[in-house]
C-alpha cells in the first residue's frame, strides 16, 4: 500500500507573497475603479471645457460660413487653409507673432534671471524688495493696460516728460499712435508682467543649490563668471527650460494686452496672431476663416514647444 506524497516544500522566511493569500477578484477590482472615479470630474471638466473646443475648432477650419448661425456652413475642405498662405496679412502677422514670441520670452529670462541672482544674495530688506518683485504679476492685465496707456500718453505721460527733461527728446513721442514705436511699446509692458515669474521661478531654483560646491570653487580659485557657468546655469538649466516653455505659451496667445492697448494697430502694426483671429471672427464676421488662423497658430505652437518637451523629457530621465 502506498502512501499520499506530502509537499514538503516551505516558502522561504522572506517569501511573504507565497504565505498571504491573493485578494479576491471583486476586491482588486474594486480598489483599481477607485482612481478612475476620483479622477473623472477633472476629465469630464478637460474634456468639455479643453478637448471638445479645441477639435469644434480644428473641424469648423474646414468649413466656410455661409449664414450668420453657426450651422450655416457647408465643407470646403482646405479652401481657408489656401487663402490664409496668400494672405500676406496673416503671414505679416505670423511673423510679427514670432518676433513678438522671441524678444517677450528672452528678455522676461535674462532680466529675471538677474534679479533671482541679486535676490539670492543677503542684504538688508532682502524680503521686502522680493514681495515687490510680486507686484507686476499680481496687477491684473486691465490695470496694468491702463497704467501704461497713461505713462505712455503723449500729452502729459511721466515718460515722455521724464525724456523731456534730461533732453533725450525734443517733443512728445506717440508711443502707441506710431506703427513705429507701437509695438516695440507693448513688448516693454509684456516683459514688465512676466519678469516675475521668471524672477521667482528662477530664485527657487537657486535656493536648492548646495552651497558647499561654491565654498570648494571659491577654494580652488574660480571667479564669479566660472562659478556661474560651471555650477549655477547647470543646476538651473531644468527649470529654465519649463520657465522659457511657460513664458512662452503665455506669450504667444497673449491678446488682452494688445487688444487693450492698441487694438492691434495702427496700420496693424502691433496685431499678433491671437489678436487677429479675434478681429475675424468677431469684427470682420468671417469665425470659419478665424478657425483655420486658430488651427495653424496651434500647429506653429506645437513646432515651437517640441524642442522644449524634449529637453524636459531628457533631463527628467
Amino acid at each position: 500500500m502506498t502512501t499520499p506524497e506530502v509537499n514538503t516544500h516551505r516558502p522561504p522566511p522572506g517569501d511573504t507573497a507565497a504565505r498571504e493569500p491573493a485578494p479576491p477578484l471583486r476586491t482588486r477590482r474594486r480598489f483599481s475603479a477607485i482612481p478612475w472615479a476620483l479622477a473623472l470630474p477633472g476629465l469630464v471638466f478637460v474634456a468639455v471645457l479643453l478637448i471638445y473646443p479645441a477639435l469644434d475648432v480644428i473641424v469648423s477650419s474646414f468649413f466656410t460660413q455661409t449664414g450668420r448661425s453657426i450651422y450655416q456652413r457647408e465643407f470646403t475642405g482646405f479652401d481657408n487653409f489656401t487663402r490664409l498662405l496668400n494672405d500676406s496679412d496673416v503671414m505679416a502677422t505670423f511673423w510679427r507673432t514670432v518676433v513678438w514670441v522671441v524678444v517677450v520670452t528672452f528678455a522676461s529670462y535674462a532680466i529675471g534671471l538677474g534679479i533671482a541672482l541679486l535676490l539670492h544674495r543677503r542684504f538688508a530688506g532682502r524680503g521686502v524688495i522680493r514681495s515687490l518683485v510680486l507686484v507686476p504679476w499680481a496687477v491684473p492685465f486691465i490695470a496694468a493696460a491702463f497704467a501704461w496707456e497713461n505713462i505712455y500718453d503723449h500729452r502729459y505721460g511721466v515718460l515722455n516728460h521724464a525724456l523731456s527733461s534730461v533732453g533725450a527728446v525734443d517733443q512728445p513721442v506717440s508711443w502707441l499712435g506710431s506703427p513705429s514705436t507701437a509695438f516695440w511699446s507693448v513688448i516693454v509692458v509684456a516683459v514688465w508682467k512676466q519678469i516675475p515669474f521668471c524672477a521667482i521661478t528662477l530664485l527657487a531654483a537657486l535656493q536648492s543649490i548646495d552651497n558647499d560646491q561654491y565654498e570648494a570653487a571659491a577654494i580652488d580659485g574660480a571667479g564669479a563668471i566660472r562659478r556661474f557657468r560651471s555650477i549655477t546655469f547647470p543646476a538651473i538649466v531644468g527649470v529654465s527650460t519649463i520657465v522659457i516653455g511657460f513664458t512662452t505659451v503665455w506669450t504667444y496667445n497673449q491678446f488682452d494686452l494688445i487688444y487693450l492697448m492698441t487694438g492691434g494697430g495702427p496700420a496693424n502694426s502691433s496685431q499678433i496672431v491671437s489678436v487677429f483671429t479675434y478681429l475675424s471672427a468677431f469684427t470682420f464676421g468671417d469665425p470659419t476663416y478665424a478657425a483655420a488662423i486658430g488651427t495653424t497658430a496651434l500647429i506653429v505652437l506645437a513646432l515651437l514647444l517640441i524642442p522644449i518637451a524634449r529637453i524636459v523629457t531628457r533631463r527628467s530621465a
